[in-house]
């Protein structure tokens, strides 16, 4: 007998539409009976129909939105939708349809789909960003932010296309060409909006600290903040001019071996004109590539490429000597000054880019090690040594020497090392290691090849002389000639057994920390190393310790100390239509003025629309209907502001329109911001971490400082969510292709058994 489904399509809609009709969801947010909860999720592009991603978003949260209602908590759980943007531009284009009315489809689609989830939402409090009566006051907080200095012009570098004739953001960019026509992309320089997140980069990492969030989530934003500290130091080039650069470790100026400048920097430009580069047409080839690729992709990119500035040079300002000078794409413009001194023994690009164009390697840090097999003893007496290793090498079959302790006192742990021993006053190092192999092996036919160029300060317990040793360690590699020996002393030849090793085995068989390291080294054709520790080969700093000397020789050369950031301000402009008119027009005399209140919201105009248009640029500067518009209100000569915002700006206060979404008077309700803030709990996608949640958290301290909003941060605890992959294993998108359509899944077993399914698929953060 075949067993009868459960009838979940009547049953579901049944209690759905019982639900709406008792406003079953809706927050009375005036109710002082219950302690307020506000659950927030990132609200969502409008795009069509859901696909399982969503249903993970919003189911889940609505599970913990019903636990926290039978807790007996006024619980908040609304939706909005983010809807301006590419993302609809791009859709709407694509079926030839106007923006706003694929919009509209899209809006009414998403909200039938979200209620057949079942979910306990609050519609009655929706958002729409695109909706003048919200847009108005994206504008008016806008003004504020321009009242008070943290709204403001400047020139910026941006990706261009030339076809189109308009600015493209990084995802725009495919392999260096723009992704709508296949034009070769162009970097130009652009006046654009900003605003000023930099004056708040210190509170946003401080106010870091208290928040109970994962401590990965903050340091996803302390480190796209990137503060540093360091120095600002000058180097002289050989044609006159003065490149400063920023560093972090200033203390490894002596190991700078080469100076590199970004493609974008000023002073190429001034080579390029000057005649003074012999190599023009080859510098002016790299920036052409250059410009077509992201900073992302700069950053990204292991292949360290770059040009030699033919016929300059300069001069490093703590050793004196001229070193070359480069131009290369791992170099922004956007950090630091643009120009960098490269110290390849102690920074891992310089190290690759030395290795790719056979720069020389200065070390000038010791990398410290202390021995965990042979600790230092409290108590016992410490002395400093200079000490050497040794390695001897047989061409012939490509086989080392190594020292086998014979002492049986060491139990498991006998050391197993090249030849070692300590340099004696007035000694030559190559020198006091030919004698240790001379005494120690016996033999006695070999030849000085090269230094191992990483010098190595190591602490450990030396038993034998019951002392603590602070040793600086030099490595020195012989060849051996022939087997020419002569015996050992008795009591040389009681302490170790000497083997030769095939290369391969080497490795395996050390076990001391100083020869494993310096056997790396050998093996991997050298690396980097970034550790501060004792100095070596700087001058009169040698010997001290590099963190103590670091602004001492900042003195010495003439530098200053300094912080950083590797946040940028926040660029709002976009050459689109779909996007918040920018609230700005400009006085005959070119001056920028803020729309007033009165003439807020500042719409977008309809006689222009998505797309290109005649002529390229940003298509609100074609319209005669925002020109005629300015003209009336300010007079004549007064010109708009053709730019839309980033879509960022409309999703960094939405949170606070949620608690008085139909609010005239007011972004929102001060009495209801002060009972409601900060949201309990915002739940959202990883891929936001470090740009909409930063974004938002500026923007609402701002707010607070213009005493718009009572707290000085937004959310108690941020919530990432996992990630629901598609069978291609990428993350589930439709940008991608790979997305699955619940409703064939819920059309056969329900809503219910599809928010259980996803609720147990794993850890929801």
């Amino acid at each position: 007998m075949a067993r009868e489904s459960y009838p979940h399509g009547p049953i579901e809609k049944k209690a759905q539409e019982k639900w709406e009709r008792l406003n079953l969801h809706k927050s009375d947010l005036k109710d002082s009976t219950k302690e307020p909860y506000y659950l927030l999720f990132e609200f969502p592009f409008p795009s069509g129909d859901l696909h399982v991603g969503h249903w993970y978003a919003y189911a889940l949260n609505d599970l913990f939105a019903r636990m926290k209602r039978m807790q007996g908590y006024n619980v908040l759980f609304p939706m909005g939708f983010d809807a301006f943007g590419l993302p609809a531009e791009n859709a709407a284009m694509k079926r030839g349809l106007d923006t706003a009315e694929w919009i509209k489809q899209s809006i009414d689609r998403m909200r039938e789909q979200v209620r057949g989830m079942g979910t306990s939402l609050d519609w009655s409090k929706e958002v729409v960003t695109s909706d003048p009566a919200y847009y108005r006051w994206t504008q008016w907080l806008f003004t504020k932010l321009f009242e008070h200095g943290l709204a403001y012009r400047s020139e910026a570098p941006v990706k261009w296309c030339p076809k189109d004739q308009t600015v493209l953001a990084n995802e725009q960019v495919i392999d260096g060409v723009c992704e709508r026509c296949g034009t070769d992309v162009e970097e130009k320089r652009l006046t654009q909006w900003f605003l000023k997140i930099t004056a708040y980069a210190d509170r946003l990492i401080d106010d870091l600290e208290a928040l109970p969030w994962r401590s990965d989530i903050k340091e996803a934003q302390r480190a796209w903040i990137g503060k540093s500290e360091g120095a600002r130091l000058s180097f002289v080039l050989s044609s006159g001019e003065a490149i400063e650069i920023f560093t972090t470790r200033p203390d490894t100026i002596f190991g700078a071996t080469y100076l590199v400048l970004a493609p974008e920097h000023p002073y190429i430009d001034a080579l390029l004109e000057s005649g003074v580069m012999t190599n023009i047409g080859e510098v002016r080839a790299y920036r052409e590539a250059t410009a077509r690729k992201t900073e992302r992709e700069r950053s990204e990119n292991k292949e360290k490429t770059g040009v030699k500035l033919e016929g300059i040079t300069a001069e490093n300002p703590a050793t004196k000597e001229q070193i070359p000078v480069f131009v290369a794409d791992y170099v922004l413009a956007s950090y630091g000054t643009g120009a960098v001194m490269a110290v390849p023994a102690h920074d891992e690009r310089d190290f690759e880019f030395a290795k790719r164009h056979e720069l020389p390697v200065q070390p000038v840090v010791a990398t410290t090690i202390i021995n965990s097999h042979n600790p230092p003893v409290p108590g016992k007496p410490n002395t400093k040594r200079n000490v050497i290793h040794a390695v001897l090498h047989n061409p012939k079959d490509d086989t080392y020497l190594v020292a086998f302790l014979k002492d049986d006192s060491w139990g498991d742990q006998k050391p197993v090392n090249f030849v070692i021993g300590g340099v004696d006053e007035g000694e030559d190092w190559i020198e006091a290691a030919a004698r240790e192999i001379r005494e120690e092996t016996g033999y006695t036919d070999f030849e000085f090849r090269e230094e191992v160029p990483l010098p190595v300060n190591a602490y450990f317990y030396q038993r034998q002389k019951e002392v603590n040793r602070d040793s600086d360690i030099r490595t020195f590699v012989f060849s051996l000639k022939s087997d020419a020996r002569e015996s050992v002393g008795e009591e040389e030849e009681a302490k170790h057994e000497f083997k030769w090793l095939p290369r391969e085995q080497v490795a395996s068989r050390l076990n001391i920390p100083t020869d494993q390291l310096l056997w790396r080294y050998m093996s991997e054709g050298g690396f980097a190393t970034s550790e501060s520790g004792r100095l070596v080969n700087s001058g009169e700093f040698s010997g001290r310790n590099s963190e103590d000397a670091m602004w001492d020789i900042v003195a010495a050369v003439g530098g200053t100390r300094e912080t950083q950031y590797r946040l940028r301000d926040w660029l709002v402009s976009r050459q689109r239509y779909w996007g918040c008119p920018i609230p700005i027009v400009y006085d005959p005399e070119g001056k920028a003025h803020a729309v007033p209140p009165e003439n807020l919201p500042w719409t977008l105009p309809t006689d222009v629309g998505s797309g290109s248009v005649a002529g390229g640029g940003s298509p609100l500067a074609h319209s005669q209907e925002l020109k005629d518009r300015v003209t009336r209100i300010f007079g004549e000569g007064w010109t708009p502001e053709c730019d839309t915002l980033d879509v960022f700006m409309d999703s960094a206060w939405y949170y606070t329109r949620y608690l008085s979404p139909d609010n005239a008077q007011h972004f929102s309700d001060p009495d209801l911001m002060s009972r409601w803030l900060p949201i309990n709990r915002y739940s959202g996608g990883s891929e936001h971490t470090t740009v909409h949640l930063l974004y938002a958290r500026f923007f609402y301290k701002a707010l607070y400082d213009l005493a718009l909003v009572p707290t000085a941060e937004p959310f108690i605890e941020r919530y990432n969510r996992g990630l629901i992959m598609g069978t291609d294993g990428q993350k589930m998108s439709k940008s991608k292709g790979n997305v699955l359509n619940p409703d064939e899944i819920v059309a056969v077993h329900g809503a219910d058994a599809v928010r259980m399914y996803l609720a147990f698929i794993g850890p929801y953060n």
